[in-house]
């Protein structure tokens, strides 16, 4: 009779998160700690942090952030002037980014180096020395 033998991976075993680990994560990316700290504290690799946690990294640290605002928000409604303070310390964004500064409206399209330099050339001894001695230029005709 053959027995039949289970297959064995060989190296070491996979990694598994436990939902305190996760819990950890999602407390510790929401109050502002780097992942490689994070990583140190539950002594695994930061790569297998990425790699298992990216949820709790992402959308857990925003959750867990929340829930402190509205805590502070709370507090601050029942009168806690320290709470008041933090809550309003941090500066909303929300709304749509300002508009860009204006760019110059001109009424003809930008000119080339060569007809830029024309146009300066016409005008060169305007404001110098030179303007009682040259006079305007003379219309060419096209």
């Amino acid at each position: 009779m053959t027995q039949k033998r289970k297959a064995r991976r060989r190296g070491r075993p996979s990694f598994r998160p436990t939902a305190e680990q996760r819990r950890h994560v999602e407390i510790a990316a929401g109050g502002g700690v780097a992942p490689g700290d994070i990583a140190t504290a539950l002594k695994i690799p930061r790569t297998t942090l990425l790699k298992h946690f990216e949820h709790e990294l992402t959308h857990g640290a925003h959750a867990r952030r929340q829930e402190v605002i509205g805590a502070l928000y709370r507090a601050a409604k029942k009168g806690n002037v320290s709470a008041a303070r933090a809550f309003l310390a941090e500066e909303p964004k929300i709304g749509a980014p300002p508009p860009p500064p204006d760019a110059p409206k001109t009424d003809q399209t930008p000119l080339g180096k060569k007809a830029q330099a024309n146009a300066d050339a016409k005008d060169a001894p305007r404001g110098t020395e030179w303007s009682d001695l040259i006079g305007p230029r003379p219309s060419t005709v096209q």
